[in-house]
């Protein structure tokens, strides 16, 4: 569907709507303001050493993945995200993250930080990577 045909999507966001949007998504866990705001070609890079990595393209892709538990309950037991920080510039945003997570294959809670990484073109998202310590977090969630 071409970008105009999009109910809800325009051609660009503020920077106060893109922070207000990363914001939704990662403390009330709503990915839907986000939504519009993502080039149709969006790029999502999740590193490869995590049970739920690669590299995922489209609007769509990034709903799948921001839908539930990243793993789904295959990984975890559960999942909590604290949302630290946004740090704000013209063609980016940085996202520090502290989760609470239990693995299901040793049952004990973990805590481990990540960074995600927004970068904007024109007023619009068109990537987002993670960064995580995947060392702290792969012995646990194997």
């Amino acid at each position: 569907m071409p970008l105009a045909e999009t109910p809800g999507t325009r051609d660009a966001y503020t920077q106060a709507e893109l922070a207000a949007a990363i914001t939704d998504l990662f403390k009330r866990r709503d990915r839907h303001p986000i939504l519009p705001m993502l080039r149709d070609d969006v790029v999502l890079k999740v590193p490869v050493t995590l049970p739920y990595g690669g590299e995922f393209t489209g609007r769509d892709a990034f709903d799948r993945f921001f839908t539930g538990t990243p793993g789904g309950g295959d990984v975890w037991d559960s999942f909590t995200v604290h949302l630290d920080d946004i740090i704000e510039s013209d063609d980016h945003f940085v996202v520090q993250l502290t989760n609470t997570a239990v693995p299901k294959g040793s049952g004990k809670p973990v805590i481990f930080q990540n960074l995600w990484l927004f970068k904007v073109v024109g007023g619009r998202f068109t990537s987002a990577q993670l960064y995580a310590d995947t060392a702290a977090v792969q012995p646990a969630a194997a």
